[in-house]
Order: C-alpha cells, then sequence, then structure tokens
C-alpha cells in the first residue's frame, strides 16, 4: 500500500481563564493514509483522545494538506498555538479561519 502524508490542523478548547475567557487550542499533526479520508480518521480519533484527556471538546471539522517529501511520524505535533477569547468554539472557527478565507479567481 502506498501512503500519503497530511498535515492536519485541529482546534479544540483548552480551558478556561479566570476572568471567563476561553482558551483554543491550535494544532498541527501528520497523519500518513492510503488517502485523505484516512488521514482525517486517524486525526479525528487523535483529537477525541487529547480532548478526552483534558476533559473538552474539539471543533468537529479539520483542515489539512498533503506533505511531500520523506516519511514522517504518525501523529507527530508540528505546531501548537494557543488563543484566548470570550467567543464561543463555533464562533472562534468562523471568525479565525473562515471570515477571510481566501477565493481564487475563476
Amino acid at each position: 500500500m502506498n501512503l500519503v502524508w497530511f498535515g492536519v490542523r485541529s482546534v479544540c478548547l483548552f480551558g478556561k481563564k479566570k476572568d471567563g475567557k476561553n482558551i483554543y487550542e491550535e494544532r498541527v499533526l501528520v497523519f500518513s493514509g492510503s488517502n485523505w479520508q484516512e488521514a482525517v480518521s486517524k486525526a479525528m480519533a487523535e483529537m477525541k483522545e487529547y480532548t478526552g484527556f483534558l476533559k473538552t471538546v474539539g471543533y468537529s471539522e479539520v483542515v489539512g494538506y498533503e506533505q511531500d517529501g520523506e516519511p514522517m511520524i504518525d501523529g507527530y505535533e508540528v505546531w501548537s498555538e494557543m488563543y484566548e477569547t470570550t467567543e464561543d468554539l463555533d464562533a472562534f472557527v468562523e471568525s479565525r479561519y473562515k471570515k477571510y478565507k481566501y477565493q481564487p479567481d475563476d
């Protein structure tokens, strides 16, 4: 089977500050798969395990891209960044990732 590597970004509610602001974590991990759906399944399973450990929730969608180059380590975290806001998870993802989404010209 020929495996392809994907960088997959997920977002989860990491916790709450004393002032009531939500803390969100954006993570990029790499997963292999014979296709995008297989990599997404691994990413969603990892997010379920991670958010279960934190006793919190993850956003229901992930995004990613196909890697080129040499094989990597499945589930290896290559990026993590924290954000804080009073927005709920859906509003945070909308304002952070969807509001200014690039739409190429036809």
